[in-house]
């Protein structure tokens, strides 16, 4: 019988954060409301126009309709410019706000250019226009350096959150590498780590006053710093980061998998291996130049129908994971790692269709579905690949 051996997997790098979103949908009024400007009923049909609203007072004669370019009260007044239509929604427009770089009012003039701004102090000769490179008021203050466009959207900034790993305010300075953080208590640790002080079981390092060693990311880079115990007091592992990206202490938060704890990803008899159901998959490389490992929790998930929601179910040797895709490899490709293939796929030097060894399924009639073995000869369970009879 032809036997194929599963492709050698060598820790995936991480290469990036993620996060998932939904939607949410609720079921409107199946009635039309005869002045609200919307086709409640969906048929196409607005407001007066619809025959539900033909008996209504409001579409009766002698009333105004508020959107259709009709006197229809024979006052000489159409539409907005009717005081019956002054509560109608499509009459009623926001001010102008004479500051924020927005049309509010819809009517095509932004700020000062619109006349409603015309008394405004903002829009007076010598006022600071916030976007222009230029000290107009002549005070020494340029644009969002002048008080006067504290309020402008040119000037207001994302506040820093401390651990997320992301430049949030623009100012080139990441987390705690940022001032905005100083008395941040992710930011507070004090003492010193490294690379040596962040398993489970390791010597604690020079942390004191409360703090742990632990990972921190701060894009592009991973560094070793003692972290306040707060930050430990959260999460689970393989499971979701809790409150400001907190996890247990020897794990390491990351926004597509959550809680991932550390692992030795470099030694043949590792130290420190993960712990419970868990795999050292992947890796990242700190400030040092250490390669650290990080825990994938194993999600037997099944690598046929590739039930991983916005994920790729990829097979091991220890079992399967879904993954967040970076090959994508079509069959019949040459690929190197596990992950190198696209969904249902399987990589055994070439991107091959997974199949189940119990039924052959989804092999076609010419097909057999044929046995993995890992790097030791030992048969892997459940899945093999399709392949042509010998």
């Amino acid at each position: 019988m032809k036997i194929l051996r599963l492709a050698l997997l060598v820790p995936f790098a991480l290469v990036g954060l993620a996060c998932a979103g939904g939607s949410t949908s609720s079921t409107g009024p199946t009635d039309e409301i005869c002045d609200n400007d919307l086709d409640d009923d969906g048929d196409h049909l607005l407001d007066c126009f619809d025959p539900d609203c033909f008996s209504d007072p409001i579409c009766a004669g002698g009333q105004e309709i508020c959107n259709n370019l009709v006197d229809d009260d024979g006052d000489g007044l159409t539409d907005c410019a009717d005081p019956q239509c002054a509560t109608h929604s499509a009459c009623i427009t926001s001010p102008e706000n004479c500051t924020n770089g927005l049309d509010d009012d819809r009517d095509g003039l932004t700020d000062c250019a619109d006349p409603q701004c015309a008394s405004n102090v903002a829009c007076q000769a010598g006022a600071e226009n916030c976007a222009n490179g230029v000290d107009d008021d002549g005070d020494g203050l340029v644009d969002c350096d002048d008080p006067q466009c504290a309020s402008h959207t040119a000037c207001v900034t994302t506040p820093e959150n401390c651990t997320n790993g992301v430049d949030d305010d623009g100012d080139g300075a990441a987390d705690c590498n940022d001032t905005d953080c100083a008395g941040n208590a992710a930011c507070t640790g004090s003492g010193t780590c490294t690379e040596d002080n962040i398993y489970v079981g390791s010597s604690p390092g020079g942390c004191t006053g409360g703090s742990q060693c632990g990972i921190v990311f701060q894009n592009p880079n991973y560094s070793p710093q003692c972290r306040p115990s707060s930050a430990f007091a959260g999460g689970v592992n393989y499971g979701a980061c809790g409150t400001g990206g907190t996890c247990p202490y020897g794990s390491f938060c990351d926004a597509a998998y959550g809680c991932m704890p550390y692992c030795d990803a470099v030694n043949a008899t590792p130290l420190y291996s993960c712990p419970g159901n868990g795999i050292c998959l992947f890796n990242i490389t700190t400030t040092n130049n250490r390669t650290v490992g990080l825990c994938k929790g194993i999600d037997s998930c099944d690598v046929v129908s590739n039930n991983c929601s916005g994920m790729t179910c990829v097979l091991l040797v220890d079992g399967t994971v879904c993954v967040a895709q970076t090959g994508g490899l079509s069959e019949g490709a040459t690929c190197t790692y596990a992950d190198d293939c696209g969904a249902g796929l399987i990589c055994v030097g070439t991107c091959m269709r997974a199949c189940y060894l119990s039924s052959g399924s989804p092999c076609s009639w010419d097909e057999d579905c044929y046995q993995l073995n890992d790097a030791n000869d030992n048969p892997i369970p459940t899945y093999g690949v399709c392949d042509y009879w010998l």
